[in-house]
């Protein structure tokens, strides 16, 4: 970085005949004719390496060169696209000592105008006690600028660290005119996945409500096992259930599947595409065991995300639930984890998302069936709130 640093200041210093010569070599009639030749090519490119490597005015640190050039082409490419030195990976490992700000987040916007956008905050976490909620804005972290971050990687790693460390942020919110600046203190993340309780309408009926905060390990069998204890408490008196996912920024796909196949009988429940649009995998549901009679409405709002999504649509075009909120998110894509011999992993997106009728989730999430525009929150289990009213008023329209 210092050696691109001065290069750039002494060019601004020889302004003159050294910069004219450069000048009429870079848009001399030569290459202003070469205007209808082919794109940049893969041997063309090896060459310019190359000679980058070997007749760079000093001696260049060969694997800092080519880290750097996988590090730009990978970033832009999608914001799920990244790559990681063996250095960054030895950081990472020394950083994730279990302190966590119990945020999820994901990075939006262009080089230059990019902010880390709060999905969802966990309850009773190190972010929830200093009063951050979905829809924030973290505009920096430390002493980073997130406009300058290469990728969610990198702003994932500044946000982890060990318990007990303090860490700044600078957030803007919505409802503030000025941003604010914290101090987190990291902590340990004791959220449960899954939590229910019986709620009733207006007219006295009651439903299960079962909120999926997140898609960790066995998340989909504390689902099922939470909604079977609920179900047999109310017997003939379940009126339906509410699937809460507002705030819910994914995770593990296998675990989202588990609870759609809960619900779903037979037929598609997921499938990837790859390049061409070639169908990569497909997931199938299974007849054993299946819920084909509990009326479901599915509750999700702008910052449901991954899996969540998955699982909405998975209801949606299946016939068996109603959505209710706000269009989803917009994130389903699949990537490849490449290790490669010094340590360094690349990992680039191979694949995207699509629901069992074939509708893409990437760039376009999941359109509700009822529109609801939704104030932020953090859902909690039984809390009749604005947007678990709406989705409770859904069970007397017409299926």
């Amino acid at each position: 970085m210092g050696l691109v640093k001065c290069r750039i200041a002494l060019g601004g210093f020889a302004l003159g005949v050294a910069s004219t010569i450069a000048m009429a070599a870079i848009f001399g009639p030569g290459v202003l004719q070469a205007r209808g030749a082919p794109a940049l090519e893969r041997t063309a490119f090896n060459g310019a390496v190359d000679a980058v490597l070997t007749r760079y005015y000093e001696p260049v640190d060969e694997a800092e060169v080519l880290s750097a050039g996988l590090r730009a082409m990978l970033a832009q490419l999608d914001p799920h696209s990244h790559f990681v030195s063996a250095a960054q990976r030895k950081a990472i490992r020394e950083r994730a000592s279990g302190g966590v700000t119990g945020l999820a987040v994901a990075l939006r916007g262009d080089d230059g105008q990019r902010h880390l956008e709060v999905l969802a905050v966990a309850p009773d976490s190190p972010a929830d006690r200093e009063g951050l909620r979905p829809g924030d804005h973290v505009m920096q972290i430390g002493d980073r600028e997130v406009a300058a971050l290469e990728s969610q990687l990198e702003a994932e790693l500044l946000l982890a660290g060990a318990v007990g460390e303090e860490l700044a942020l600078r957030v803007q919110s919505s409802d503030t005119p000025r941003p604010r600046v914290l101090a987190l203190v990291l902590g340990k993340l004791r959220t449960k996945t899954v939590e229910s309780a019986i709620v009733q309408n207006a007219a006295g009926q009651k439903f299960v409500h079962m909120v999926v905060r997140r898609f960790g390990p066995e998340s989909g069998d504390a689902f099922n096992r939470a909604l079977a204890a609920r179900q047999r408490t109310l017997g003939d008196a379940l009126a339906g259930v509410v699937i809460d996912l507002r705030g819910n920024p994914g995770g593990e796909v296998n675990e989202a599947l588990v609870i759609a196949d809960h619900f779903v009988d037979s037929g598609v429940l997921t499938r990837t595409r790859g390049r061409g649009g070639r169908i990569l995998r497909e997931e199938s549901a299974h007849a054993a065991h299946t819920d084909t009679a509990t009326r479901l409405v599915v509750l999700q709002d702008r910052h449901s995300a991954s899996a969540s999504e998955l699982l909405a649509v998975a209801l949606q075009d299946h016939q068996r639930a109603l959505v209710v909120g706000e269009r989803s998110y917009g994130k389903g894509t699949v990537q490849e984890v490449m290790g490669l011999a010094d340590g360094s992993v690349a990992t680039f997106t191979i694949a995207r998302y699509y629901s069992p009728n074939d509708r893409l989730i990437d760039g376009e999430g999941v359109a509700p069936d009822v529109q609801v525009l939704l104030t932020p929150a953090t859902p909690a289990a039984g809390i009749v709130d604005e947007g678990l009213r709406a989705a409770l008023d859904a069970f007397a329209l017409k299926r």
